[in-house]
């Protein structure tokens, strides 16, 4: 008799889900962050008629037959990646609408939207099981265009063009205190050498694959920076280049063994919280009680002290595992870009607040007080479970 044959898991209709489609689950992650933050700021309200166009005759067709159906093909392809629909055509459809907006419209063109849309359309064009360097490529020509600009601009050499940003244009408190304690322009061009250096940094990091963990800190913290020094976004370009680093995770192809005190009541409630959110099923829980530390290299004594994430031969225990934990859960990007997109004040303090709350607690500088943290409360956690039965403390 023959033996049935197992179908693929078709994509689910829940737009927490991302497996199971024809995108690996971080480029899958990386296009709906985006789909939401351009839903979330309805950018497809800034869809232009054609005006000035980059290509000869497109101003020729019908304006709002033309900005109409950009909007339809954008929102509709938006939405269908949210839910899971066709991803690799809706990433097309979607990228392939920012960037005929760019073309018809030189009042539309920024590098932000260029950008955007050429991630979405490069991400529609991966086969999954292939290594994605015209993803990576593009992220290394866009940190190797910008620091080179920089680099030979005498404006940004001396410093001027950022002392005119920071002291004209954004009126950054701290920045103004701490000039004027400096000779003139000595911190602007400290700002504009320390950004042609980092630009000109990840140019080379995305190149060599051990450096990626590097590059991605540095990529996210270089936004973040911008947005928390500025109060801006610059449109679509602090969610397209801090989505963007999705691009290379090191994401998991297979469920991670989870070690955790299984006579623990309080080890019992976090293990059902996280996998209450745990939807892809990323994460396998064990007690250590069953030998499941042993046969992984871990002792009992330590399984008994600490929650540990093994991925072969990647061990995580206590803060950096729960760190791990959720950085490797799709939910986890999903929220927070609906959180930093949501409708308010294009200069959000309650966004910056955020941003800063994330930067800080992910940081490397961050893990010994996380660390530290984590051990309170793994001491201390019969008393947070009195009703417990906890065989070690």
């Amino acid at each position: 008799m023959a033996s049935a044959v197992t179908s693929p898991p078709r994509p689910s209709w829940n737009p927490l889900r991302c497996g199971g489609t024809a995108l690996p689950v971080n480029l899958l992650v990386m296009c709906k962050a985006l789909a939401i933050a351009l839903l979330l700021t309805y950018h497809f309200t800034q869809l232009p008629t054609p005006f000035l166009p980059f290509i000869p005759g497109l101003d020729a067709v019908p304006p709002l037959l033309f900005q109409r159906t950009l909007q339809i093909v954008f929102v509709a392809s938006a939405v269908a990646l949210l839910f899971n629909r066709s991803v690799r055509l809706s990433a097309f459809l979607l990228g392939a609408a920012m960037l005929a907006g760019v073309v018809a419209s030189k009042a539309y063109y920024g590098n932000n939207k260029t950008f955007c849309g050429l991630i979405l359309v490069l991400t529609s064009l991966y086969e999954r099981g292939r290594d994605p360097i015209l993803l990576r490529l593009q992220l290394v020509i866009v940190y190797l265009g910008a620091g080179m600009n920089k680099l030979l601009d005498p404006d940004w050499q001396s410093g001027l063009f950022f002392n005119y940003w920071a002291v004209s244009r954004v009126h950054h408190p701290f920045y103004l205190t701490l000039d004027r304690l400096l000779p003139h322009l000595f911190l602007a061009r400290i700002m504009s050498w320390f950004t042609i250096a980092t630009e000109l940094g990840l140019s080379v990091a995305f190149l060599v694959r051990r450096l990626f963990p590097f590059g991605i800190w540095a990529s996210v913290t270089l936004h973040a920076g911008m947005l928390l020094f500025t109060g801006s976004t610059f449109n679509t370009f602090f969610y397209g280049m801090t989505a963007s680093m999705l691009i290379f995770a090191d994401w998991p192809d297979a469920p991670l063994l989870v070690l955790y005190d299984g006579d623990c009541g309080f080890c019992m409630r976090t293990r059902r919280w996280f996998e209450r959110f745990d939807l892809e099923g990323m994460f396998h829980w064990r007690a250590y009680q069953s030998g499941a530390g042993a046969e992984n290299g871990v002792s009992e004594t330590d399984s008994s002290r600490r929650l540990y994430l093994i991925r072969g031969k990647d061990i995580y225990s206590g803060f950096g595992a729960f760190k791990m934990m959720v950085l490797w859960n799709p939910i986890s990007y999903l929220v927070t870009y609906t959180i930093l997109a949501a409708p308010g004040p294009g200069d959000s303090l309650f966004r910056n607040i955020v941003v800063f709350v994330l930067l800080l607690v992910f940081s490397p500088v961050f893990s010994p007080i996380g660390e530290g943290i984590y051990m309170l409360i793994a001491r201390n956690r019969r008393h947070l479970s009195p009703a417990s039965n906890c065989r070690v403390a």
